[in-house]
């Protein structure tokens, strides 16, 4: 039999708990739920039972919020993390947005609580695919080139460093990228709509929490080259999605689903990232594998290895992360067959710039050999149009 999801809501007041109970008794019959007085018989509540999503408040007497979610994050790391909270400092704001998948400013409505916690339930169904889930809930950040913490830290260190500025330098690391995007849109900043820009991200997180993040709270994480992926893979991964941003951003110009291209082109292939994060060795060998089988989409050697694909993972990754959807649902269909006319609407903007900036740069993850010939006279006016001006604008990094 099915278990049924386990959701357990901590506050150190009686009365808020009994209105959680009661706000919450529509969900009876889906969710097991425990409701419990403070951090530490919330931690005795978990080493009992299995548990899928934690809520929490944030000021508790003894062990406040944050505590307990390190605690939460160190001991149960495939744990959805959930935090209430009202008003807080610079510095408390910054540790939950470190700890926490979802932010929910107080007070809050019944709607919102049920809503956050079925999405983080939806992330992990069933418990076949255990592995995966925590490959994707123990990220915390994703690896980028090198390079990427000294750009960061001279822009957010200049006396003029603004969103735009800051912002322009994330829109080139599709791990940082993801991880702002995430912030903004796991947190009270964007007040119930979702954020699919990068630049809007940082302005609604401000210089000044991006600085914080970034050198007290290690939102950037370098990408090791003396592990057993070589840097040079990871240069080639992040070249490949600031083109197809680019192209699928100049694809959707003018159309209200621009953004949502242009971040989905820099994120879909965030799942390669979390394999190298969580299997390195075994990624290694997978990628291996497919530059020695000519013909095979780097997708079916990573299926037959893990039981899953890049694609798969980094979608879970983004709707954990709280991405908008259609965002989601772009840059987890990249590998779909180019559109074979037009362009209209995220998900063909993607497919036809990722299948574009692989015919002519490195594969990334398209069958190891030459790309298939694309006719692209058969591609409407504007979508030629759209490609010739990347094609101009592009310049060698």
């Amino acid at each position: 039999m099915t278990r049924r999801p386990h959701v357990v809501f901590v506050d150190d007041e009686p009365r808020i708990l009994s209105g959680l109970r009661r706000m919450l008794r529509t969900h009876r019959d889906q969710w097991d739920m425990s409701f419990v007085e403070g951090g530490q018989a919330a931690l005795e509540t978990l080493h009992s039972r299995h548990c899928d999503v934690i809520v929490t408040d944030y000021r508790m007497p003894g062990m406040d919020g944050a505590e307990l979610l390190e605690r939460v994050r160190t001991e149960f790391p495939a744990m959805a993390r959930v935090i209430l909270s009202g008003q807080t400092n610079e510095d408390n704001l910054l540790k939950i947005m470190v700890l926490a998948h979802e932010f929910i400013n107080k007070p809050s409505s019944p709607d919102q609580i049920i809503a956050a916690v079925e999405r983080l339930i939806s992330f992990s169904p069933t418990a076949s695919d255990e592995a995966v889930r925590r490959d994707v809930a123990v990220i915390e950040s994703l690896p980028s080139p090198p390079h990427t913490l000294i750009e960061l830290t001279a822009a957010l260190g200049a006396e003029d460093a603004s969103a735009q500025s800051v912002g322009q330098i994330l829109e080139r690391d599709p791990a940082v990228a993801a991880k702002v995007l995430h912030l903004v849109n796991s947190s009270a900043y964007t007040m119930g709509r979702k954020v699919n820009g990068v630049v809007q991200a940082t302005a609604l997180l401000g210089v000044a929490t991006v600085r914080g993040l970034v050198l007290m709270h290690d939102l950037v994480r370098t990408f090791d080259p003396g592990g057993v992926l070589p840097a040079a893979w990871i240069e080639t991964l992040t070249v490949h999605a600031v083109g197809t941003s680019r192209l699928a951003g100049r694809l959707a110009a003018g159309r209200e689903w621009e953004g949502h291209a242009f971040t989905a082109g820099l994120l879909h292939e965030v799942g390669q990232l979390v394999l190298a994060s969580s299997r390195p060795a075994e990624f290694a060998g997978v990628l291996a594998a497919w530059r020695d089988t000519p013909g095979t989409p780097l997708c079916e050697l990573e299926s037959g290895a893990f039981g899953v694909d890049h694609r798969e993972i980094g979608s879970r990754l983004l709707r954990l992360w709280s991405l908008p959807e259609p965002v989601i649902e772009a840059a987890s269909a990249h590998q779909g067959p180019p559109a074979p006319t037009d362009v209209t609407d995220p998900t063909s903007a993607v497919a036809l710039a990722h299948h574009l900036v692989e015919a002519e740069h490195e594969t990334v993850c398209g069958p190891y050999a030459e790309p298939e010939p694309f006719d692209e006279e058969a591609l409407a006016p504007p979508v030629r149009e759209a490609i010739s001006r990347w094609r101009r604008e592009r310049s060698p990094r």
